[in-house]
């Protein structure tokens, strides 16, 4: 009897241990695919369907696999960084979101090949009529241009002063204050090549100091327009080729944990404010408490060609700092499982069917 006990007890123990190990197995085999909302890469339809570029390639990969899968949506305020732990700890074993590959990234979780190449680039407020007047008069009226007319200023008066000093011997200059006066209107208007003619020099030294004074305007009107035109080139060639190094010290927000975040960390951004998503980064620039917001160019340019509550704001057309978007897994993935869903996805990538739906989401590669 008390060896009959024994044998039950061991039959016990080990469907205890096998069946815990066939359980896991099961659990194991069920891969568990996050995802969140961002579009064009991720949407969802009013019946809890999805849609999107990525829904699109996983839809596709899912049926190669043919593998049970269960989805894990993430909708908490910082979407972007509980899904990145959850990759790091294992939690999850793959996400359908387009994730930009780094090297601190790829030391914690793998990455699939690339599927997508995009940019960063800068989203900012639309300026108003009055803005852009104002912007262009600033452009204009630069110390430089108010030093050059300062010396303009100072050469009417002096050779002015030189021909009424000469022409008030003959009195056809009169002498005090009238004929001194005139002398500057004569000066002014012989440097804009105006000639009246109600005034001019008669004698051999005055026609010489104009003749020199001609010459002269000629030359100052000359750098004179062109430091105007120069003002305004500069001006529109700064709103379309602009610099980073004039963002630096702007305030500029972008996502928390996200490339962009540790990009602008890098190149000594001053004064950058991070959100959970970038929809509430863009809502802050639009109530103008930023100045820009920088991110992934595909997301950005998504929502203000597509999102009438952003119809005040604007890309700037700048690209920068190339991003080689993928999916993310777990390092726990199996390898065979990670090279089958690479490999799907090149294959998708190169069809036909992808260039189309690029072009449905208003999507390019670069």
């Amino acid at each position: 009897m008390k060896h009959f006990y024994w044998h039950w007890m061991l039959v016990f123990v080990l469907t205890l241990i096998f069946g815990g190990d066939a359980f896991a197995q099961v659990s194991l085999d069920t891969l568990r695919v996050g995802l969140y909302e961002s579009p064009p890469f991720v949407m969802f339809k009013e019946d809890g369907s999805m849609h999107g570029v990525s829904a699109w390639l996983w839809e596709q990969i899912r049926q190669d696999l043919n593998r049970p899968f269960k989805l894990v949506p993430y909708s908490s305020g910082q979407p972007l960084k509980t899904l990145l732990y959850d990759l790091e700890t294992s939690k999850i074993d793959l996400a359908i979101n387009p994730i930009t590959i780094t090297s601190d990234r790829n030391r914690q979780i793998n990455f699939t090949y690339p599927f997508y190449v995009g940019n960063l680039t800068i989203a900012e407020r639309k300026g108003s009529r009055m803005d852009s007047i104002f912007s262009v008069l600033k452009a204009i009226f630069s110390i430089r241009l108010l030093y050059l007319v300062l010396i303009l200023f100072g050469l009417v008066i002096m050779f002015g002063f030189l021909i009424w000093l000469v022409e008030k011997q003959n009195n056809h200059f009169e002498r005090g204050k009238k004929g001194l006066v005139s002398s500057f209107w004569w000066s002014a208007v012989t440097m804009t090549t105006v000639g009246y003619g109600d005034k001019v020099p008669v004698s051999n030294l005055g026609r010489f100091i104009a003749l020199i004074w001609m010459l002269c305007s000629l030359i100052i009107i000359s750098i004179f327009t062109a430091s105007i035109t120069s003002s305004l080139t500069v001006h529109k060639l700064t709103q379309v080729t602009d610099s980073l190094e004039n963002y630096r010290r702007a305030k500029v927000g972008t996502v928390e944990s996200s490339a962009t975040d540790g990009f602008l960390q890098r190149n000594f951004f001053r004064d950058v404010h991070t959100y959970p998503e970038f929809i509430s980064g863009l809502k802050e620039l639009e109530n103008n408490n930023l100045e820009y917001f920088i991110y992934d160019e595909p997301w950005l340019d998504y929502q203000l060609n597509n999102n009438p509550e952003f119809n005040s704001l604007r890309l700037l057309p700048m690209r920068f700092n190339v991003q080689l978007y993928a999916m993310p897994m777990a390092k726990t993935l199996s390898e065979d499982l990670h090279d089958q869903i690479s490999a799907a996805l090149l294959q998708l990538t190169e069809s036909h069917d992808w260039e189309l739906l690029l072009d449905e989401y208003q999507l390019k590669e670069y």
